[in-house]
């Protein structure tokens, strides 16, 4: 038997947290492999955000895919809107300025 780093008490060595003080005994992950991060890390990175989706072991295969769908639509509808505002500029521009720059 091992012991609890904080509270001194014996532990099985397959315990992930400590059944009397409740601390975590493996490596924590960080937290953008939590739902939180990650739809901060998509608000930021957009696409990129998939990387920790991935990689992320808190997930299970079906978060996963569901956090992939909704990234893409995210991502495409995110481009779509890029997209529609730089042609409303434009066609804003050509009212402006009639003869070009």
């Amino acid at each position: 038997m091992i012991s609890c780093p904080r509270c001194r008490r014996p532990i099985d060595e397959t315990d992930a947290y400590c059944r009397h003080c409740g601390r975590a005994l493996r490596p924590r992950m960080g937290f953008w492999y939590d739902h939180g991060g990650i739809l901060l890390l998509t608000l930021i990175v957009g696409p990129f955000s998939l990387i920790t989706v991935w990689l992320s072991r808190k997930l299970s295969p079906a978060a996963k895919w569901g956090w992939t769908g909704a990234i893409v639509l995210f991502s495409a509808y995110f481009m779509y809107t890029l997209y529609r505002s730089f042609l409303l500029i434009q066609e804003a521009l050509t009212y402006a300025l009639p003869s070009g720059l």
